[in-house]
This record gives C-alpha cells, structure tokens and sequence, in this order.
C-alpha cells in the first residue's frame, strides 16, 4: 500500500536512557562497530534541554517567538548581506519521509527531522538535487507526506518528530524522547508555494504526525496517524476528528480495492493499548486484531500490504531494543503468523524500522533497521542486502556515490517503491535519501545540495585559513570543511565537540559520545583516540574547550573537570578530584587571554538544579557563581575578549529571559534580552575587535546586538522558516560568521562592518610601545616580557585579519610593505592580556 500512497528491555534501562544518565561505554563509536543508542540519547537530551525543569514542551512560545521574529524582519533593516549555505552538500542529514508525486516520477518531496521540507524534480539525482520548500510556519521535522492522485498541487504534511508519550509504570516522564518542533498538519494547494493550517497544533503541547494516508478514490478523505491516535477527515482537511484513540498511531494503511477497509499500527515506547487494529467501515469503528500476533510489544509497529494480491500483507513489530521480526498475513490481515523472527530492527524498535512488499509479487519483501533485508520466498528468509558501516568518509563528489553499492546509512525509517517501477525503491535514513534500482540489491545515495544535516555546538573554524573548519554531526560523524561542497567524515558515531589550535591549524581535535576525544597532528587527515578522561556520568554530549592563549591547555568535562597542559597526552582532574555538583558538565569556556580562567556550566542529570562554577587558577579550586541564573539549561557562555570581567551566558528552555550579563566576572547577573523571543537559546559570540557586537542563535534563528547585548535584532535573512541554532563561530582571516544549525548544516555570511575610528583604543603603555606611528614600512613593537604563546593580530577598516603573527619575542619588527594606506587596528595578546591599538599606514 505505501507504493500507493507516496525483547523487552528492563524499565532501569529505560529510566536512565530517557534521563539522560547512561555512563560512557566506551570505544562502541567506531565507524565498524555495532550502532549504539545513541539516537534515544540524543533525543532525550533534545527534549531535556528545552523542556527543563519540566518535561512538556509547548509550542506557543515558540509559535508567538516565531511571529515576532517576522514582524521585527519585516521593518527596514540596517544589514546588509543574507545567509549562505555552506554544506555540506554531498550527503544528507536525518529524514523521516518521502513522497513519490503520483503523475511524475522524477518529482519527490522528502521531509527532514529538523530541516524543513525539501523538494527534487530530478529524483533525487545530481549535485544539486535538492530545494527547500518555504511553509511560513515554524516548523522543522515533517515526519508524514500525502500528495492528491487526483490534483498532485494539493500537498499535506505532518510535523513534529515525538516517539513516546508516556512511561509504563513512572508517571514522572512524559514525551522525553522527541527531536524536533511541530505544529500538526499543514496543506498545501499550490503545489508548496503556500501553506495552510490543517490540523491546527500551533499552540498546544509538542506533538506528532507519523503518517497520513488519502482515500485515492475519495481524495477528500484522509487519516491521520499521530501521538494523540488517529485522525480522520471527511472534508479535505477543513476539520478533523479523532476515529481511534490508541495513542502513538504510527503507522496507517488503506486497503486497495476496497477503501472502507483502514488498518492502524499503534504503540510506541510502553505506550498503552499497543498493536494493530482494522475498520471495515471507513474509519468509524476499530476492532484490534490478535490472531497470530503479539499480545504486547513495547516499541513500535509498521505495515505494508500487496498492491496486486491484497490478501497478503506484512508487518515489522518490534519490542524498545530488540525481539519480535516480521509478520505476515495471508487473507488480508484476519490471522497473522510470524515469517521471521530476524532481529534487524536491533537497538530501533522503538525509532527507525519499516517493511515494503513488492506491488507485483507478495513474495518479495524488503524490511529495514538499521540495515536492509530482503526475502524473496514470502519472508522465509531474510538476506542482508546493505551496511550501515560501508560509507565512504572521503570527500564523495557532490551528487555522487556515498560508499560502495551495499552501502545504505544507518537508521532507516521508511522506505517506499515507486509506483511507476516496482524495481525502484526510496529510503528516508538518518543520512538523508537513498534509492535502489534493481529492486533492493544495490543501493546509491540521491543528496545532491540535500543539507539538512543536524551539527551540534562548537564549529571550529581556522584562524589562518578560512578554507577550513571541522564540526560535529548526529548519527553523520565529524565533517571537516576544505572549501568545497563536498565535505569529508571523519572519526565516526555522532560528532561533537571540536577545535582547532589557533596557533597551528595542522593539531586539530574532534569528538565523539560521551567525550570520546580524538586529535590530528596533519590538519585532520588521520585521528587517534586520546586517553579521555572517565568521571562517573558524562553528557550525550561531554564538552572539551582549549585554551587559545596558550593551545596546549585543554579541559574537557564528565561530573569532574580534567585538564591536560600537554595537548592531550595526559589529564588529571582539577577541584582536587571532586564533582562541581554531582552533575556532568554540559559546557565550558576559557579566557581568550587567561588559560586558568575557566567559566563551566553543568546539566542536571543527578541533581535537579543547574550549576555554574567559575575557576580562576586553573582548576585547583571553583567558586558556584550560578546565583542570579535562572535553573534552565546553560547552553553556551561567553567571555568577552580582552575582557575577562564581562561574561554573558544563553540559557535554555521557556518562561525566563534567555541572556545573562556580569560585569563583575561571574559575581552578580543581570538579564539582557530586549527583543529576543522566549525561546530556548544556544550560543552567544563575541566580535572579538567590536565587543559591543554580540551575535546570538536559538531555536528560530540569529539575532545580533550592536549596543553590547542591550537591544537585539533579527539577523536571520537567507534563513528560510528560521533555523536551529547551535552554534556561531567566526573565521578571522575573511571576517565571516559561520552558523552550525540542527537541521540545516552550516551556513555563513559576512559580519557586521566595523568603524575603527569609533573603536575605544585600549592603553597599551604599560605593556608594549609601538613605533613609527604613522608607519610607512616597518612597525616596531616592544613588549614589557616576552610570552609563552604571544600572538599579534593587524585587522584593515573593515575588520578583515590580515596579518596573523605567532610571538614569543620582547622586541618584534613587523613589515607593512604589503598593506595598502589606510587606517589598521593592532591587537596583542601577552601574558594574558589582550590590548588594541590604531595605527596608520602611509
């Protein structure tokens, strides 16, 4: 029907995966290991670090945020410039759905989990395949799509990414694994050019919508399966009426030549009244079926049903983690049996599986997990035909293959054949869409300009080549940026945490979960573990930062903080080896002049209260300066540089203002959010020439303070429907911001122009002298002491880095003869301290 329609685990280890609490296991991120948990993690941290101290997310806020963000763009702006995508553009990111248009074969619409909606007009083939679709609503996972055979300009999609609703037995956990915003259904009359309001859930707690199916007799008769049960509408969208109240509907199928006929997959995550149910008459009454199937499962089911013999039909039941298989049917889903008890939904059972039979031939099934199997003898037996592990991690070409013919990306949610061949086969993955021609034998990558990727905080970016950078990916590894479309993978698991020695951008270090830190020598061509440090519990995603004053120094943080001052060789704990709380450390940030002062902020996984500590010494001792933050998640702090008095930090979840200031180093704060939404916000950047310009991203898109965080305007043109912010960092050399999103890979842009005549010189008389002033030639600079790892940066008018000079010296001669005339900013750092000053060059 979807070719139509374009073993119990313990209720501990569900506790601790929903909480957040698993400790590191070690090594298991290796590209060629067994696939982890790390999807359930990361969602759970998703979900925990908007919905704290609660457990519920409602999406007023961020609807009201995002119609203010609207109104605030559509007043005359003072920018100049617009967003960019930057990639990466040769394979995808996380993908829930796809639709095959009913008259074009080549016309495919793919819903993203935290990218939006996306549309190709060349069957997902060639380098640049892909184009987002604008909805004008402040949506980013489209989990359903449902395209009119009739009328294929009429479109609906289903938002909002959710995978359970309540715990078994608990009652103090609800809906915490969930990935991204939703607002129920939306439709379209126009083929996407504009949408609607459906099924109206734009003010209502976080829902979801896994399915909609469409009567194709009848095209004004759709159901809907979502987290509240199943939806049915007579009228093309105009109202809906819940017709099934099983809750985590997951799957819907309608039986062909005979469209009264409705089967539901219901259940997910030790939801109640789990299984499969069926209405003969058009959705007013269900009746579960029980014969041959079983009585109880604790994940999720999927359906499919024969296009040329509808008496056979297929089931993939799963329990949360492991057990179950598949199911079939042979007179049209009265009495089941089990066909197969392979386990290949291992560790997805509640998250990414799905079965397809073949429209022309009920002996030819495809099932999916986290790899592809097909039977051809009716479900029998199942061969393996794709894995996960056989992706290429060099810099694929844009468009082209993603790894050998067996190669399918891990985690795969559905899969669909085309109604127009039945050898050509559709997969939504976790990295992006994938397409077999023959039938599920081989498979290619279709990502051409798909970038839907979901980065997480800390893109690093080079301080002497703006060609390079490195970040963190879910479920894709770490990607390295070479100034192409085509970017590389590297180290493997889900990418986290990086840097890049400003000094030398050869030593390069990147990370996987749970602090699984690894380091390059030959600017991330190859990576080698690094004996990271174990505390009792570590983050999804366990932070590390390094010192740029002297890169050498580094922290990382499980519930202890470590430092090495030997670039990774060795670590020992600071705070004489005890927890800052009891917590796991979420964040860090380390003085741009100072490596001994050290801001750090943690999560609370243990104890229900967030906590920011302050070191001054390196560790040997932190003060708790969380006192005037509100108990939200810390997501991101900021010292301003050549300032080590002024800090700011961005707070998660709802209900409090989102920006912080102290101006006392840490001892005191205040709220600084004029103009910002109350939604929950995730990095804050300094312009390290201007401090007075701060850039800020959070879960609508960018917004930018030239009155040193006071006031706050949107900065969010080239954004389409806004974006997941994580993280904004700036590459010097070409004075570009660059914004790593949750959903929409990276893009960048100029930043602000900065006047440096307006710019308050600081002192630098007591430090170094400068002479000739003006200075035709040669410029003399004599510091007070030399320095362990001095460094002098010279910015032109427009802010733009154009000498970078690594001093160790008290006396340095440095030639301008390559300068045109004009107006320079000078900067040092010395000893810990950062100094600025204009000069003119004649």
């Amino acid at each position: 029907m979807k070719s139509l329609v374009i073993a119990s685990i313990s209720f501990i280890f569900i506790y601790l995966m929903s909480s957040g609490l698993l400790i590191k296991e070690g090594e298991y991120h290796k590209r060629k290991q067994p696939k982890s948990l790390s999807a359930g993690m990361a969602l759970s941290s998703w979900n925990a670090q908007r919905s704290f101290p609660g457990n519920n997310i409602n999406m007023r806020p961020i609807s009201e945020g995002f119609q203010q963000m609207k109104q605030q763009s559509q007043r005359t702006s003072m920018f100049q410039g617009s967003w960019a995508a930057l990639g990466p553009m040769n394979f995808g990111g996380r993908t829930l759905a796809i639709a095959i248009n009913p008259v074009n074969p080549n016309t495919l619409l793919a819903g993203s989990a935290s990218g939006g909606l996306w549309k190709s007009y060349s069957g997902g083939l060639g380098a640049t395949a892909w184009q987002q679709v604008e909805t004008g609503f402040p949506i980013i996972g489209v989990a359903a799509i449902a395209i009119n055979p009739l009328d294929t300009n009429e479109i609906y999609i289903g938002t909002g990414e959710v995978y359970n609703d309540q715990q078994a037995g608990t009652g103090f956990a609800v809906r915490t694994t969930r990935g991204s915003y939703g607002i129920g259904i939306l439709k379209s009359i126009d083929g996407g050019i504009s949408w609607s309001k459906s099924l109206d859930w734009q003010y209502d707690e976080l829902k979801g919508v896994q399915d909609i199916i469409m009567n194709p007799l009848n095209p004004s008769t759709l159901f809907a399966a979502t987290t509240e049960g199943t939806f049915r509408s007579l009228n093309s969208g105009q109202s809906w009426q819940l017709v099934q109240t099983s809750r985590m509907a997951t799957d819907l199928l309608m039986m062909p030549g005979d469209t009264s006929k409705i089967f539901i997959a219901a259940g997910n995550s030790f939801s109640v009244n789990e299984g499969i149910y069926v209405s003969s008459n058009g959705g007013t009454t269900f009746t579960k079926i029980t014969s041959g199937l079983p009585a109880t499962y604790s994940g999720k089911a999927m359906l499919d049903i024969c296009l040329s013999n509808n008496s056979v039909m297929y089931a993939s039941i799963a329990d949360q983690l492991m057990g179950f298989g598949l199911y079939r049917s042979d007179n049209g889903g009265v009495t089941w049996f089990q066909a197969n008890p392979t386990d290949y939904q291992t560790y997805q059972g509640w998250y990414a599986h799905d079965v397809i039979v073949n429209p022309g031939d009920p002996n030819i099934v495809l099932t999916s997990g986290i790899n592809t199997w097909k039977s051809i003898d009716g479900g029998a037996t199942l061969s393996q035909k794709s894995y996960w592990y056989n992706w290429d991690f060099n810099a694929t070409t844009v468009g082209g293959s993603e790894g050998s013919p067996d190669y399918v990306h891990a985690d795969i949610h559905r899969m669909y054949y085309s109604p127009f061949n039945s050898n050509l086969i559709y997969l939504a993955t976790d990295g992006g869409v994938f397409r077999s021609v023959d039938g599920g034998e081989n498979f290619e990558g279709c990502n051409g300009g798909y970038h839907c990727q979901q980065f997480y905080a800390n893109f690093s970016c080079s301080s002497t080549d703006s060609l390079f950078g490195i970040g963190g990916l879910q479920d894709n590894a770490t990607a390295v940026y070479e100034g192409n479309a085509g970017w590389r993978r590297v180290i493997g698991g889900d990418g986290l945490s990086t840097a890049i020695n400003p000094l030398n951008d050869q030593i390069v270090y990147g990370s996987s979960q749970y602090l699984n830190i690894e380091k390059s020598i030959d600017k991330g061509q190859n990576f080698n573990g690094l004996n990271t440090p174990a505390g009792s519990v570590t983050n999804f995603a366990g932070p590390f930062v390094l010192a740029p004053s002297n890169p050498n120094v580094l922290y990382a943080g499980s519930d202890l903080v470590y430092k090495t001052i030997n670039a990774g060789q060795s670590w020992t704990s600071t705070n004489g080896n005890s927890p800052l709380d009891g917590n796991a450390v979420l964040v860090l940030e380390v003085s741009d002049t100072d490596p001994n002062l050290v801001f750090a902020a943690t999560a609370p996984v243990i104890v229900p209260q967030v906590g920011l500590f302050k070191t001054s010494n390196g560790g040997t001792s932190w003060t708790n300066v969380t006192a005037g933050i509100p108990n939200r998640y810390i997501m991101d702090i900021a010292i301003e540089p050549g300032n080590n008095t002024t800090v700011f930090v961005a707070v998660s979840g709802f209900g409090t203002p989102h920006v912080f200031r102290s101006t006392n180093g840490g001892n005191s704060w205040s709220a600084f959010g004029n103009g910002l939404p109350d939604v929950p916000t995730n990095t804050i950047t300094f312009d390290p020439i201007n401090t007075a310009i701060i850039y800020l991203g959070n879960d609508l898109g960018v917004y930018v303070s030239i009155d040193g965080g006071q006031n706050w305007q949107v900065f969010n043109d080239g954004l389409i429907d806004g974006a997941l912010v994580m993280d904004i960092s700036i590459s010097p050399v070409n004075r570009k911001l660059r914004l790593a999103t949750h959903g929409k890979g990276l893009y960048e842009r100029d930043m602000l122009p900065i006047t440096i005549t307006s710019l308050q010189e600081q002192s630098l008389k007591s430090n170094l002298n400068l002479w000739p002033n003006p200075v035709h030639e040669i410029v003399h600079l004599e510091l007070s002491k030399a320095s362990d790892n001095g460094e002098i940066k010279i910015f032109d008018i427009h802010g733009n880095m154009v000498k970078f000079i690594q001093n160790n010296n008290v006396k340095i001669e440095i030639s301008l003869k390559d300068l045109k005339s004009g107006i320079y900013l000078l900067r040092v750092i010395n000893n810990g301290n950062s100094r600025m000053i204009k000069f003119v060059k004649i």
